[in-house]
């Protein structure tokens, strides 16, 4: 088979060959996903949803008071994907609040940012974060973290 196709794969311009490999990109992630996800009894893994709500970054509490609006748009036992308009560093620390669509149960979660992208939208630049929930005892850790930075390198 591949002694067929290779010859006539030569004669595809660039930009064929590109769009070739990221449909076959998408064609091995959507298989594997497949076999991974064959024994879950969920279709997906996180549920797409639409809940809009704040969010404070930890390291900013410092200094300002501030809360950005956020949109969750996926959704997962442990953790969460969103997209908010301030700057968002891998590893920050979010509060996130939001409503139950169900019950509009009020829910407070600390997350920390575990990929950050970068997106521009209407002249603005929204940051895509995937998130994952995390204890009291990581918020303590990273806020004890923020309070002694800069303090080993004082002179003697």
């Amino acid at each position: 088979m591949w002694q067929k196709t290779l010859p006539v794969l030569k004669n595809f311009s660039l930009n064929d060959l590109h769009q070739l490999r990221n449909h076959l990109d998408l064609l091995i992630g959507k298989k594997t996903y497949s076999e991974k996800s064959a024994l879950d009894k969920r279709a997906n893994h996180r549920a797409n949803v639409k809940i809009f709500g704040t969010a404070e970054i930890e390291r900013e509490r410092e200094f300002f008071d501030k809360t950005y609006k956020i949109s969750i748009y996926e959704m997962s036992i442990n953790g969460m994907v969103l997209n908010i308009p301030a700057t968002v560093i891998q590893n920050d620390i979010l509060i996130v609040t939001f409503r139950l669509p169900s019950n509009g149960e009020k829910k407070i979660i600390n997350v920390q940012a575990m990929r950050v992208k970068e997106t521009l939208s209407d002249r603005t630049t929204l940051y895509e974060v995937a998130a994952q929930a995390v204890d009291k005892n990581t918020v303590k850790a990273y806020r004890s973290m923020l309070k002694n930075r800069g303090k080993n390198f004082l002179p003697s």
